[in-house]
Formats: structure tokens, C-alpha cells, sequence
């Protein structure tokens, strides 16, 4: 009975904001634990209303999360889809735009990375914000690193291109296998990656991901909605077409 009756009180707090604090204070701790000891006696007669009530306190909390990585997208928009280091395709002004969370050597992201092209192919008004987030190992930071040092639009794509389309780990030697075939120097290359520019914005990268709820990659933001998983062509061109209808107040 006592474990039913802190279990009823867990499950009214989230609802307990809704009672003035002089309602609350009218009530004696006996009046309180007669009330506690009558929720918990309800739900011993009616076990079907306890599942009932923990499934309503979780979809309340569920909401409450979502509210929260919205708000929070919306407060980091600055550093989510404008910040200084990161890569990007597509026009600036685009009303579409999608920020991509991920690790060189997640093959999930791999998967990802050609219906990405291809939806940013066939449509004009979309933009794909690159975010390095290197959670895997310590070569995908180096990866990750390395990266973010090369300062041309075209040969970051090139690099990125041939690190997302290579099979299996992404070890040192692809790394400056990549970096030799687009003319760039591995041992400069890597040293402005360990300089502090960098590490700056694979920190903020970091801080966004936790700020956000991101725990693995890749994870997608649309418009401000949080998407974590590899998503396909199908998917990813009917965020985009809802993000779309959303825009025109469809």
C-alpha cells in the first residue's frame, strides 16, 4: 500500500502546479496523507486506472521534453545554423534547413549521406549545415578535426565525399589518402586541426548536442524539429515536403 501510495503521488505531481499554493497550505500533513492514502487505495480497487495514470504521466513528461528541444533549437538557432566553421550546401536565404549531426565512422551516417545529395539535388530551396560531432572513436576526431582545417568550400566536400562514400574505418591512412588527392598537405592539414579555432567548434558542436538531447548520430534538425537516426530518400523528402507546407500554412 505505501509503495501504491508514493507511486499516486508521483503520478499527480506533474498536475500539482495546477493547485494555488493557498489550497495547498489549507491542508494539514493529516489531511495530506489521508488524501495520499485514499489515491492509493483507488488504485489497489481499480488497477486498470493505474496503468491508465502512468501511461497519461508519461506521455505529459514526453510532451514536456519535446516543448523543451524545440524551445532550445529555436534559442541555439544562431549557433545551429549560422556558425562560424561550418560547412554548408545550398543558398543562405533557403526557408529549408537541415543540420546534420555526424561521425565519420558511423555507418548509419554513411547510409545517409547519398539520399542527403540527392534531396539537396532536387531541391532548390534547402539548405545542409555539416556538424561534426566525432562521438566514436579517436579517429573520428582526427577526422572530424581535419576537417573542419581545410578552409575551401569545394575541397571540404571533396574530403567529406570521399570519407562518407569510403568502406570500412576511418583510420590515418584514409585520412591522408583524402587529403593528398585534393592537394592538401596531411602534416599542415592536421596541425591547424589540433589549433584552438577548431577545437572551438567541435566544443560547441558538443554543447549543442547536449543541449538538444543528441546521444548518437546521425541526427537531423529540420526547421526546428529533431530527427535522430539515419533517415532515406523517402523520408528525408517528406520532412522536407512538410516543412514546406508548414512554411506556406498548409
Amino acid at each position: 500500500m505505501r509503495m501504491l501510495t508514493l507511486l499516486a503521488a508521483l503520478l499527480v505531481a506533474p498536475f500539482a502546479a495546477t493547485v494555488t499554493a493557498q489550497a495547498q497550505a489549507e491542508l494539514s500533513p493529516a489531511q495530506k496523507q489521508e488524501i495520499e492514502q485514499m489515491i492509493g487505495a483507488y488504485f489497489v480497487n481499480n488497477p486498470e486506472a493505474l496503468g491508465a495514470a502512468l501511461e497519461n504521466m508519461q506521455a505529459h513528461y514526453q510532451r514536456r521534453e519535446e516543448e523543451r528541444k524545440i524551445a532550445a533549437v529555436r534559442n541555439s538557432a544562431q549557433d545551429l545554423y549560422f556558425a562560424k566553421g561550418d560547412f554548408s550546401m545550398g543558398p543562405t536565404d533557403a526557408p529549408i534547413t537541415i543540420v546534420e549531426f555526424f561521425d565519420y565512422n558511423c555507418g548509419y551516417c554513411k547510409r545517409a549521406f547519398e539520399p542527403l545529395m540527392q534531396v539537396l539535388k532536387e531541391n532548390d530551396d534547402v539548405r545542409l549545415v555539416f556538424k561534426e560531432l566525432p562521438i566514436l572513436n579517436d579517429n573520428s576526431r582526427t577526422a572530424a578535426q581535419t576537417a573542419l582545417a581545410i578552409d575551401d568550400q569545394l575541397k571540404f566536400l571533396t574530403f567529406h565525399t570521399k570519407l562518407m562514400t569510403h568502406r570500412g574505418a576511418i583510420n590515418d591512412a584514409v585520412i591522408d589518402r583524402a587529403l593528398e588527392d585534393i592537394k592538401l598537405s596531411p602534416a599542415k592539414t592536421r596541425r591547424i586541426g589540433k589549433g584552438e579555432n577548431v577545437q572551438k567548434v567541435l566544443k560547441r558542436n558538443e554543447r549543442l548536442a547536449g543541449l538538444l538531447g543528441i546521444t548518437g548520430t546521425p541526427a537531423f534538425i529540420i526547421n526546428d524539429q529533431i530527427y535522430p537516426g539515419a533517415l532515406d530518400k523517402s523520408a528525408l523528402s517528406q520532412l522536407i515536403a512538410d516543412a514546406r507546407d508548414k512554411i506556406n500554412g498548409n
